[in-house]
């Protein structure tokens, strides 16, 4: 039996979504036969690439998700020889991961961009934390992320957009806003503290106060940047965040210092799978991240 695209896509439906049924209706074809081709390539493989749980759940196996990686890998290699190489205005599909805290930041320029220069482009995305976005690249669900890089593996290529310090955010009506100067840990401290409850992040934002013997007063927690914001301009305490402040939702109830102690620095990258093919319409979404990410700098630089 020979190995055919059409097999392939099968196989990637059936993993994404966890059974032939839907699978079958996500394609248009008849269940049995999603059935068939799922068994015609554990045959060819001499391999399972499902366990079947309690009902009709399918869960990859190891070899499955393996398996699955390479088939996203072999279709996106077809869909771009298929592809007409006449002129940058044809097409393609793209899958990115950008990190939430970051997506309200550079992803609707990066959108906007890619709107103007590639009309014709797909561009899909989802949103996770930095774990998720890890995963995702590790089994190529995503052709690449918009995210931090923070411990991220040898088997990540990385791309640095940009180099990014914390900053405290503070009430405008605050004793530290009006001293028109940097804000020391220490004073950051001893106030009411509002942290961002995401994993990676909340360590990396804490670690700053622990490297200077300093422990937070930690008041809230909040697992979304537009809270921590929010809450700050009603008086509630003060935060230290990494991630720029979109332009839509800055307020003049809040105010944002430098920090006067040398602090750790964050990568913001482009990350992608290690040795992983660079499909054109990968390149095209990838180069109106980075101008999105330099416009953005450029625009605090300049503030």
């Amino acid at each position: 039996m020979a190995l055919s695209l059409r097999l392939l896509r099968y196989f990637v439906a059936a993993a994404e979504s966890g059974s032939t049924t839907a699978a079958a209706n996500q394609l248009n074809v008849s269940q049995p036969s999603m059935s068939v081709a799922i068994r015609e390539l554990e045959t060819l493989f001499n391999d399972p690439l499902f366990t079947r749980g309690v009902g009709t759940r399918m869960t990859l196996t190891h070899f499955g998700e393996r398996k699955l990686a390479e088939a996203r890998q072999l279709l996106a290699s077809a869909s771009a020889f298929a592809t007409d190489e006449v002129g940058d205005e044809e097409g393609g599909e793209v899958q990115i991961g950008v990190f939430r805290t970051i997506a309200p930041v550079y992803l609707p320029r990066a959108l906007e961009l890619a709107q103007e220069r590639h009309p014709r482009l797909s561009i899909r995305f989802i949103e996770g934390d930095l774990s998720q976005l890890e995963a995702w690249l590790q089994k190529r669900q995503i052709d690449f992320a918009l995210m931090y890089d923070v411990g991220l593996p040898s088997d990540i290529e990385r791309e640095c957009l940009a180099e990014l310090r914390p900053y405290a955010l503070v009430p405008a009506g605050s004793r530290l806003a009006k001293r028109k100067r940097a804000v020391s840990l220490r004073d950051l401290a001893v106030e009411p503290f509002i942290l961002i409850d995401l994993p990676q992040s909340r360590d990396f934002l804490i670690t700053p106060f622990w490297q200077c013997g300093l422990s937070p007063n930690v008041r809230y927690r909040a697992a979304s940047i537009e809270l921590v914001r929010a809450m700050v301009a009603s008086g509630l305490g003060v935060s230290l965040l990494i991630t720029q402040s979109p332009a839509a939702t800055q307020s003049p109830l809040l105010v944002e210092r430098p920090i006067q102690e040398s602090t750790v620095i964050q990568p913001l990258v482009i990350a992608r799978p290690a040795r992983a093919a660079r499909m054109r319409a990968s390149e095209w979404m990838s180069a109106c991240v980075r101008d999105a990410v330099a416009e953005s700098m450029h625009a605090r630089a300049a503030g």
